[in-house]
Protein backbone atom coordinates (compact mmCIF):
# COMPACT_ATOMS: atom_id res chain seq x y z
CA UNK A 1 0.00 0.00 0.00
CA UNK A 2 2.81 2.39 0.87
CA UNK A 3 4.49 1.73 -2.49
CA UNK A 4 1.24 2.67 -4.19
CA UNK A 5 1.00 5.82 -2.09
CA UNK A 6 4.53 6.76 -3.06
CA UNK A 7 3.75 6.31 -6.73
CA UNK A 8 0.66 8.50 -6.56
CA UNK A 9 2.37 11.26 -4.64
CA UNK A 10 5.44 11.28 -6.80
CA UNK A 11 3.42 11.57 -9.98
CA UNK A 12 2.99 15.31 -9.84
CA UNK A 13 5.62 16.16 -12.40
CA UNK A 14 5.95 13.14 -14.65
CA UNK A 15 6.07 14.03 -18.33
CA UNK A 16 4.17 12.17 -21.00
CA UNK A 17 6.81 12.56 -23.66
CA UNK A 18 9.16 9.77 -24.64
CA UNK A 19 12.75 10.63 -23.95
CA UNK A 20 16.20 9.42 -23.05
CA UNK A 21 16.58 5.91 -21.72
CA UNK A 22 18.82 6.99 -18.85
CA UNK A 23 20.27 10.13 -17.29
CA UNK A 24 23.60 9.44 -19.03
CA UNK A 25 21.91 10.22 -22.37
CA UNK A 26 20.99 13.76 -21.28
CA UNK A 27 23.15 16.61 -22.48
CA UNK A 28 21.68 19.11 -20.00
CA UNK A 29 22.11 17.06 -16.82
CA UNK A 30 25.70 16.71 -15.62
CA UNK A 31 27.01 14.92 -12.51
CA UNK A 32 28.09 18.29 -11.11
CA UNK A 33 24.56 19.75 -11.30
CA UNK A 34 22.70 20.06 -7.98
CA UNK A 35 19.71 18.24 -9.46
CA UNK A 36 21.68 15.33 -10.95
CA UNK A 37 20.82 12.83 -8.20
CA UNK A 38 17.15 13.79 -8.31
CA UNK A 39 16.92 13.44 -12.08
CA UNK A 40 18.75 10.12 -11.91
CA UNK A 41 16.33 9.01 -9.20
CA UNK A 42 13.16 9.86 -11.12
CA UNK A 43 14.58 8.22 -14.26
CA UNK A 44 15.50 5.02 -12.45
CA UNK A 45 12.06 4.84 -10.84
CA UNK A 46 10.11 5.72 -13.99
CA UNK A 47 8.74 8.90 -12.46
CA UNK A 48 9.84 11.36 -15.13
CA UNK A 49 11.13 11.16 -18.69
CA UNK A 50 13.19 13.50 -20.78
CA UNK A 51 11.61 16.05 -23.06
CA UNK A 52 13.59 14.53 -25.94
CA UNK A 53 16.15 11.80 -26.49
CA UNK A 54 18.94 14.06 -25.24
CA UNK A 55 17.31 16.65 -22.96
CA UNK A 56 15.57 16.81 -19.60
CA UNK A 57 14.90 20.56 -19.66
CA UNK A 58 15.60 21.07 -15.96
CA UNK A 59 14.57 24.74 -16.04
CA UNK A 60 11.27 24.16 -17.84
CA UNK A 61 8.02 24.20 -15.88
CA UNK A 62 5.14 21.76 -15.54
CA UNK A 63 1.48 22.58 -16.07
CA UNK A 64 -1.68 21.89 -14.10
CA UNK A 65 -3.02 19.83 -16.99
CA UNK A 66 0.04 17.60 -16.99
CA UNK A 67 -0.09 17.01 -13.26
CA UNK A 68 -3.73 15.93 -13.15
CA UNK A 69 -3.18 13.75 -16.22
CA UNK A 70 -0.43 11.78 -14.57
CA UNK A 71 -2.42 11.41 -11.35
CA UNK A 72 -5.38 10.16 -13.37
CA UNK A 73 -3.25 7.58 -15.18
CA UNK A 74 -1.73 6.30 -11.96
CA UNK A 75 -5.26 5.87 -10.61
CA UNK A 76 -5.82 3.43 -13.47
CA UNK A 77 -7.69 5.81 -15.81
CA UNK A 78 -11.05 5.18 -14.14
CA UNK A 79 -14.14 5.36 -16.30
CA UNK A 80 -15.40 8.91 -16.52
CA UNK A 81 -18.54 9.17 -18.68
CA UNK A 82 -19.05 12.75 -19.81
CA UNK A 83 -22.50 12.76 -18.26
CA UNK A 84 -20.87 12.80 -14.82
CA UNK A 85 -18.36 15.59 -15.50
CA UNK A 86 -20.60 18.35 -14.20
CA UNK A 87 -20.29 21.97 -15.29
CA UNK A 88 -17.70 22.56 -18.03
CA UNK A 89 -14.57 24.67 -17.80
CA UNK A 90 -14.47 27.18 -20.62
CA UNK A 91 -10.70 26.67 -21.03
CA UNK A 92 -10.72 22.86 -21.03
CA UNK A 93 -11.25 21.14 -24.36
CA UNK A 94 -12.86 17.79 -23.68
CA UNK A 95 -10.79 16.32 -26.51
CA UNK A 96 -7.48 17.51 -25.05
CA UNK A 97 -5.14 14.97 -23.44
CA UNK A 98 -5.94 16.49 -20.04
CA UNK A 99 -9.71 16.76 -20.61
CA UNK A 100 -10.89 13.72 -18.66
CA UNK A 101 -8.21 14.00 -15.96
CA UNK A 102 -9.18 17.60 -15.17
CA UNK A 103 -12.75 16.60 -14.35
CA UNK A 104 -11.63 13.46 -12.54
CA UNK A 105 -9.38 15.59 -10.33
CA UNK A 106 -12.23 17.99 -9.61
CA UNK A 107 -14.72 15.23 -8.82
CA UNK A 108 -12.28 13.73 -6.36
CA UNK A 109 -11.44 17.12 -4.76
CA UNK A 110 -7.78 16.73 -5.67
CA UNK A 111 -7.18 19.76 -7.89
CA UNK A 112 -9.97 22.24 -8.54
CA UNK A 113 -10.34 25.17 -10.90
CA UNK A 114 -9.76 28.83 -10.21
CA UNK A 115 -13.50 29.27 -10.67
CA UNK A 116 -16.45 27.38 -12.13
CA UNK A 117 -15.32 28.50 -15.58
CA UNK A 118 -11.52 28.46 -15.44
CA UNK A 119 -9.12 25.62 -14.66
CA UNK A 120 -5.91 26.96 -16.20
CA UNK A 121 -4.61 23.67 -17.66
CA UNK A 122 -1.60 25.32 -19.28
CA UNK A 123 -0.63 27.41 -16.27
CA UNK A 124 2.70 26.66 -14.66
CA UNK A 125 2.58 25.13 -11.20
CA UNK A 126 4.19 27.10 -8.39
CA UNK A 127 6.27 25.61 -5.64
CA UNK A 128 3.55 26.18 -3.05
CA UNK A 129 0.92 24.66 -5.35
CA UNK A 130 3.00 21.53 -5.78
CA UNK A 131 3.49 21.39 -2.00
CA UNK A 132 -0.28 21.71 -1.53
CA UNK A 133 -0.92 18.87 -3.99
CA UNK A 134 1.52 16.57 -2.19
CA UNK A 135 0.03 17.55 1.16
CA UNK A 136 -3.53 16.97 -0.06
CA UNK A 137 -2.71 13.49 -1.35
CA UNK A 138 -0.91 12.55 1.82
CA UNK A 139 -3.89 13.71 3.89
CA UNK A 140 -6.45 11.93 1.72
CA UNK A 141 -4.49 8.69 1.97
CA UNK A 142 -4.48 8.78 5.75
CA UNK A 143 -0.89 9.85 6.34
CA UNK A 144 -0.08 12.11 9.28
CA UNK A 145 -0.07 15.65 7.91
CA UNK A 146 -0.20 17.49 11.21
CA UNK A 147 1.96 20.62 10.94
CA UNK A 148 3.23 20.55 14.48
CA UNK A 149 6.51 18.90 13.42
CA UNK A 150 9.08 21.17 15.12
CA UNK A 151 7.87 24.06 12.94
CA UNK A 152 10.74 26.35 13.84
CA UNK A 153 12.46 24.78 10.82
CA UNK A 154 9.82 26.49 8.71
CA UNK A 155 10.60 29.86 10.27
CA UNK A 156 14.28 29.54 9.37
CA UNK A 157 13.25 30.69 5.89
CA UNK A 158 13.26 34.46 5.57
CA UNK A 159 10.24 34.51 3.25
CA UNK A 160 7.90 32.12 5.09
CA UNK A 161 5.40 34.94 5.58
CA UNK A 162 5.02 35.26 1.79
CA UNK A 163 3.49 31.78 1.56
CA UNK A 164 -0.17 32.01 0.63
CA UNK A 165 -2.55 31.22 3.46
CA UNK A 166 -4.03 28.19 1.70
CA UNK A 167 -0.57 26.65 1.32
CA UNK A 168 1.02 27.56 4.66
CA UNK A 169 0.30 24.26 6.39
CA UNK A 170 1.31 22.30 3.28
CA UNK A 171 4.61 24.17 2.99
CA UNK A 172 5.20 23.74 6.73
CA UNK A 173 4.64 20.00 6.41
CA UNK A 174 6.87 19.68 3.34
CA UNK A 175 9.68 21.63 5.01
CA UNK A 176 9.54 19.57 8.18
CA UNK A 177 9.35 16.32 6.22
CA UNK A 178 12.42 17.31 4.22
CA UNK A 179 10.51 17.45 0.94
CA UNK A 180 11.34 21.13 0.45
CA UNK A 181 14.77 22.40 1.44
CA UNK A 182 14.60 25.87 -0.05
CA UNK A 183 17.36 27.83 -1.76
CA UNK A 184 19.62 30.42 -0.14
CA UNK A 185 17.39 30.47 2.93
CA UNK A 186 14.21 31.09 0.92
CA UNK A 187 11.13 29.05 0.06
CA UNK A 188 10.22 31.07 -3.05
CA UNK A 189 6.61 29.85 -2.75
CA UNK A 190 5.22 31.73 -5.74
CA UNK A 191 8.10 30.76 -8.00
CA UNK A 192 7.29 28.23 -10.70
CA UNK A 193 8.31 24.68 -9.94
CA UNK A 194 10.96 23.83 -12.50
CA UNK A 195 11.37 20.25 -13.62
CA UNK A 196 14.59 20.01 -11.64
CA UNK A 197 12.89 21.29 -8.49
CA UNK A 198 9.92 19.00 -9.03
CA UNK A 199 12.24 16.02 -9.47
CA UNK A 200 13.95 16.90 -6.21
CA UNK A 201 10.67 17.29 -4.33
CA UNK A 202 9.44 13.99 -5.72
CA UNK A 203 12.63 12.20 -4.72
CA UNK A 204 12.37 13.61 -1.20
CA UNK A 205 8.67 12.79 -0.93
CA UNK A 206 9.21 9.23 -2.04
CA UNK A 207 11.98 8.58 0.44
CA UNK A 208 9.89 10.01 3.29
CA UNK A 209 6.85 7.95 2.38
CA UNK A 210 8.80 4.74 1.82
CA UNK A 211 10.28 5.12 5.28
CA UNK A 212 6.71 5.30 6.58
CA UNK A 213 5.10 8.03 8.65
CA UNK A 214 4.55 5.80 11.67
CA UNK A 215 0.89 6.54 12.29
CA UNK A 216 0.43 3.59 14.63
CA UNK A 217 0.74 4.24 18.35
CA UNK A 218 3.32 1.95 19.96
CA UNK A 219 2.26 -0.34 22.79
CA UNK A 220 4.56 1.39 25.24
CA UNK A 221 6.26 4.72 25.59
CA UNK A 222 9.21 4.80 23.14
CA UNK A 223 12.63 6.21 23.79
CA UNK A 224 12.91 9.50 21.89
CA UNK A 225 14.89 9.53 18.68
CA UNK A 226 16.73 12.80 18.28
CA UNK A 227 16.45 12.98 14.50
CA UNK A 228 14.83 16.38 14.11
CA UNK A 229 17.74 18.72 14.67
CA UNK A 230 17.04 18.92 18.38
CA UNK A 231 19.88 19.70 20.74
CA UNK A 232 20.54 17.07 23.44
CA UNK A 233 19.13 18.00 26.83
CA UNK A 234 21.39 18.24 29.85
CA UNK A 235 21.26 15.47 32.44
CA UNK A 236 20.14 17.78 35.25
CA UNK A 237 19.63 21.16 33.69
CA UNK A 238 18.78 23.89 36.20
CA UNK A 239 16.03 26.17 34.94
CA UNK A 240 13.80 28.85 36.37
CA UNK A 241 10.37 27.36 36.95
CA UNK A 242 7.29 29.45 37.80
CA UNK A 243 5.03 26.49 38.58
CA UNK A 244 4.12 27.87 42.00
CA UNK A 245 2.70 30.97 40.31
CA UNK A 246 0.34 29.13 37.97
CA UNK A 247 -3.27 30.34 37.93
CA UNK A 248 -5.79 27.82 39.24
CA UNK A 249 -9.52 27.21 38.99
CA UNK A 250 -11.58 28.71 36.21
CA UNK A 251 -11.27 32.23 34.92
CA UNK A 252 -14.12 34.70 34.75
CA UNK A 253 -16.25 34.47 31.62
CA UNK A 254 -14.77 36.70 28.92
CA UNK A 255 -16.52 39.00 26.45
CA UNK A 256 -17.09 36.06 24.08
CA UNK A 257 -18.84 33.91 26.67
CA UNK A 258 -15.91 31.53 27.20
CA UNK A 259 -13.50 30.86 30.04
CA UNK A 260 -10.12 29.18 30.71
CA UNK A 261 -9.94 26.03 32.85
CA UNK A 262 -6.55 26.31 34.59
CA UNK A 263 -6.88 23.25 36.81
CA UNK A 264 -7.26 21.02 33.77
CA UNK A 265 -4.48 22.92 31.98
CA UNK A 266 -2.12 22.44 34.92
CA UNK A 267 -2.90 18.73 35.15
CA UNK A 268 -2.20 18.35 31.44
CA UNK A 269 1.08 20.25 31.78
CA UNK A 270 2.17 17.94 34.60
CA UNK A 271 1.20 14.88 32.54
CA UNK A 272 3.47 16.07 29.73
CA UNK A 273 6.38 16.39 32.12
CA UNK A 274 5.60 12.92 33.45
CA UNK A 275 5.84 11.61 29.90
CA UNK A 276 9.16 13.37 29.39
CA UNK A 277 10.58 11.86 32.58
CA UNK A 278 9.53 8.40 31.42
CA UNK A 279 11.63 9.04 28.31
CA UNK A 280 14.66 10.27 30.21
CA UNK A 281 14.15 13.94 29.30
CA UNK A 282 14.32 17.06 31.45
CA UNK A 283 11.04 18.48 32.64
CA UNK A 284 9.86 21.62 30.89
CA UNK A 285 9.80 24.75 33.03
CA UNK A 286 6.49 26.52 33.41
CA UNK A 287 6.39 30.17 32.27
CA UNK A 288 3.71 32.73 33.05
CA UNK A 289 4.62 34.54 29.84
CA UNK A 290 4.11 31.41 27.76
CA UNK A 291 0.82 30.87 29.62
CA UNK A 292 -0.35 34.29 28.49
CA UNK A 293 0.50 33.45 24.89
CA UNK A 294 -1.07 29.99 25.18
CA UNK A 295 -4.30 31.56 26.45
CA UNK A 296 -4.33 33.82 23.40
CA UNK A 297 -3.83 30.84 21.12
CA UNK A 298 -6.51 28.64 22.70
CA UNK A 299 -9.11 31.37 22.23
CA UNK A 300 -7.86 31.93 18.68
CA UNK A 301 -8.56 28.27 17.98
CA UNK A 302 -12.20 28.96 18.81
CA UNK A 303 -12.25 32.11 16.66
CA UNK A 304 -10.84 30.22 13.66
CA UNK A 305 -13.18 27.27 14.27
CA UNK A 306 -16.18 29.60 14.33
CA UNK A 307 -15.06 31.14 11.06
CA UNK A 308 -13.71 28.13 9.15
CA UNK A 309 -15.30 25.14 10.84
CA UNK A 310 -11.95 23.69 11.87
CA UNK A 311 -9.03 24.49 14.17
CA UNK A 312 -5.67 25.47 12.76
CA UNK A 313 -2.11 26.40 13.66
CA UNK A 314 -2.79 29.52 11.60
CA UNK A 315 -3.90 32.58 13.55
CA UNK A 316 -7.06 34.56 12.65
CA UNK A 317 -4.99 37.13 10.71
CA UNK A 318 -3.40 34.40 8.57
CA UNK A 319 -0.01 34.35 10.31
CA UNK A 320 1.41 31.18 11.84
CA UNK A 321 1.00 30.46 15.55
CA UNK A 322 4.64 31.27 16.44
CA UNK A 323 4.02 34.97 15.91
CA UNK A 324 2.10 35.02 19.19
CA UNK A 325 5.34 35.42 21.14
CA UNK A 326 9.12 35.39 20.89
CA UNK A 327 10.72 31.96 21.06
CA UNK A 328 7.54 29.93 20.47
CA UNK A 329 8.81 27.04 18.40
CA UNK A 330 6.06 24.46 18.33
CA UNK A 331 2.42 23.94 19.25
CA UNK A 332 -0.05 21.12 19.76
CA UNK A 333 -3.75 21.85 19.36
CA UNK A 334 -6.86 19.84 20.12
CA UNK A 335 -10.63 20.28 20.03
CA UNK A 336 -12.48 18.23 22.62
CA UNK A 337 -15.95 17.94 24.14
CA UNK A 338 -16.72 18.15 27.86
CA UNK A 339 -16.24 16.25 30.06
CA UNK A 340 -12.52 15.78 29.41
CA UNK A 341 -9.50 15.02 31.61
CA UNK A 342 -5.76 15.55 31.42
CA UNK A 343 -4.90 11.95 30.57
CA UNK A 344 -7.42 11.93 27.74
CA UNK A 345 -5.80 15.06 26.32
CA UNK A 346 -2.36 13.51 26.59
CA UNK A 347 -3.45 10.25 24.98
CA UNK A 348 -4.94 12.01 21.98
CA UNK A 349 -1.81 14.08 21.43
CA UNK A 350 0.41 11.06 22.02
CA UNK A 351 -1.42 9.10 19.31
CA UNK A 352 -0.16 11.53 16.66
CA UNK A 353 3.55 11.19 15.76
CA UNK A 354 3.85 14.92 15.19
CA UNK A 355 2.27 15.86 18.51
CA UNK A 356 4.25 13.19 20.34
CA UNK A 357 7.48 14.50 18.83
CA UNK A 358 6.64 17.99 20.06
CA UNK A 359 6.05 16.80 23.62
CA UNK A 360 9.39 14.98 23.57
CA UNK A 361 11.44 17.57 21.70
CA UNK A 362 14.66 18.74 23.34
CA UNK A 363 14.88 22.24 21.93
CA UNK A 364 12.09 23.63 24.08
CA UNK A 365 12.89 24.87 27.59
CA UNK A 366 9.53 26.25 28.71
CA UNK A 367 5.90 25.52 28.01
CA UNK A 368 2.34 26.11 29.12
CA UNK A 369 -1.02 24.49 28.48
CA UNK A 370 -4.26 26.39 27.95
CA UNK A 371 -7.82 25.14 27.68
CA UNK A 372 -10.48 27.58 26.51
CA UNK A 373 -14.05 26.43 27.03
CA UNK A 374 -16.97 27.57 24.88
CA UNK A 375 -20.20 25.77 25.72
CA UNK A 376 -19.30 22.08 25.65
CA UNK A 377 -16.30 22.57 23.36
CA UNK A 378 -12.78 22.66 24.78
CA UNK A 379 -9.99 24.24 22.73
CA UNK A 380 -6.68 22.96 24.09
CA UNK A 381 -3.18 24.21 23.28
CA UNK A 382 0.27 23.06 24.32
CA UNK A 383 2.67 25.91 23.54
CA UNK A 384 6.41 25.28 23.68
CA UNK A 385 9.22 27.86 23.77
CA UNK A 386 12.98 27.71 23.27
CA UNK A 387 13.65 30.46 25.85
CA UNK A 388 13.96 29.91 29.58
CA UNK A 389 11.53 31.56 32.01
CA UNK A 390 14.33 33.89 33.08
CA UNK A 391 15.02 34.93 29.48
CA UNK A 392 11.31 35.46 28.85
CA UNK A 393 11.04 37.72 31.90
CA UNK A 394 13.74 39.94 30.42
CA UNK A 395 11.77 40.63 27.22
Amino acid sequence: MKKQIVSILCAAAVTCSAGAASVSDLSDVRPSDWYYDAVNHVFENGLMNGTSDTAFSPNATTSRGMIVTILYRLAGTPDMPESSWGYPYADVDAAAYYGTPVYWARMNSLVTGYSDEQFGPNDAVTREQLAAILYRYADSLGLDTDTGFIPDKYYDFSDYQTVSRYASQAMNWCVNKGIINGSDGKLNPQGTATRAEAATMLMNAESILQAGSGTETPDKTPAPEDNTGNEPAGDHETVTDETSQRPTGKSAVDEYGGYWDYDLANATFDAINGLREQNGLDRLAYSLQVQEWADIRSRELWIVDERDGDISHTRPDGSMFATVGKGCNTENALLGILPIDAQENLNKWYASPGHRENMLNTRSKTAAVSLYVQGEKVYAVQLFNILSAEELNQL
